[in-house]
């Protein structure tokens, strides 16, 4: 191995195999997670694609299918320890087999996820991609929804990464300045782009976050244009595409798994299927984010237990009366505040039962021992 972590085996290899990690995110920190590992015969890679439990790894050998070991399988807490797309990976090549191992996940520096309902009403959380510098979500600008929007902007500034708004198919509407401006109304710390997939204006200015070295992820709903617009800054057709609904502009999932792909020039796109719901379970940090310019208002109310329905020197009132704050933001942030107090309680009672239910077992098997030791006599 040679200090970056990468087999020093490959003189059969290209130069521009041998640098294909470090075009898709390979770097000096990578290196020094990966030192450990370096001299066993492992090797890094990165996650390039999950179907269910199908992976696909590149790393310096190339890009083949590859299985979660048994030990970290095991050993994961949950299924957000599990490999995901973005992931780097400790390897240990296999080629008489059809797939190489996967050791270990190395530490993720960001993390976009979501969460999902499960048996007994728990809640899953579900990594979409990992490693990601910036988040594109991508909205359909004849079809755009603010309050979902909002919340999808929740989800991603959970994650750590930066966040940029892209306002697909701006050739379908008569004023995208319009929706531009509305978009910046409602979450004033993003940036904010137009686009149009299907004839190529404004792409360029996306494809400059994927530069150099970055990876960024496309997130949306089904039908507004993700697919397109990769395929677009790829200068290639990668991903299949359908046409929307014309009854309710909704797509069909022609993306049907997480897929990395490397940009041209360096930096990665990674394309998600789209999401139906956006769950809140474990996002505080992403509301508090979003809607910072809120809570900040929040702290200049003079009472500080202000309930901003009518108290004097309510400075939310006050914004909201001379247009500084719209009204329909700051009720987007109550709600989200109280469904993120709900999950919070459902969690609470979760946990209470839980611990009750161990305290019953531990109970049952201190009577169990009792029995067994009346029965048989303790020995001497």
């Amino acid at each position: 191995m040679n200090s970056s972590g990468l087999s020093d085996n490959s003189d059969h290899l290209s130069a521009n195999e041998r640098s294909s990690l470090f075009s898709i995110g390979w770097d000096d920190q990578r290196s020094a997670q990966f030192e450990q590992w370096s001299e066993t015969g492992h090797h890094p890679g990165r996650v390039v694609r999950v179907d269910g439990r199908s992976v696909l790894v590149s790393s310096d050998l190339g890009t083949r299918p590859a299985e979660t070991a048994t030990s970290l399988a095991r050993n994961a807490e949950t299924t957000q320890a599990l490999p995901a797309v973005g992931d780097w990976v400790v390897l240990t090549p296999r080629p008489s087999h059809e797939t190489d191992l996967i050791e270990s996940v190395l530490e993720r520096r960001t993390s976009l996820e979501r969460t999902r309902q499960v048996m007994n009403s728990a809640v899953e959380h579900q990594v979409l991609a990992a490693n990601i510098d910036v988040i594109l979500i991508v909205h359909a600008a004849n079809n755009l929804n603010l309050r979902r929007l909002e919340r999808e902007a929740v989800q991603a500034a959970s994650s750590g990464a930066q966040i940029v708004v892209v306002l697909n198919k701006a050739d379908l509407v008569w004023d995208i300045d319009e929706l531009l401006s509305q978009v910046q109304t409602s979450i004033p710390s993003v940036p904010v782009h137009a686009a149009s997939g299907a004839i190529g204006d404004g792409v360029s200015d996306l494809a400059a976050y994927a530069r150099p070295n970055r990876t960024a992820v496309f997130l949306g709903a089904s039908g507004v244009g993700k697919s397109t617009l990769t395929n677009r800054i790829l200068g290639r057709t990668e991903m299949e595409t359908s046409e929307v609904r014309e009854d309710d502009q909704r797509g069909r999932h022609t993306t049907t798994a997480r897929h990395l792909i490397p940009v041209p020039g360096g930096g990665a796109l990674i394309d998600t299927p789209g999401i139906r719901s956006i769950g809140l379970s474990g996002a505080a940090d992403g509301v508090a984010t979003v809607f910072d310019d809120i809570t900040e208002l929040e702290a200049e109310c003079r009472f500080s237990d202000c309930s901003h329905s009518g108290e004097p020197g309510c400075a939310i009132a006050d914004a909201i009366n001379s247009g500084d704050l719209a009204e329909e933001r700051y009720n987007s942030f109550n709600k989200m505040q109280r469904e993120l107090e709900f999950i919070q309680s459902k969690s609470d009672v979760r946990l209470r039962h839980a611990k009750r239910d161990m305290l019953k077992a531990r109970t049952k098997r201190g009577r169990q021992q009792h029995k067994a030791r009346n029965r048989f006599g303790r020995p001497d």
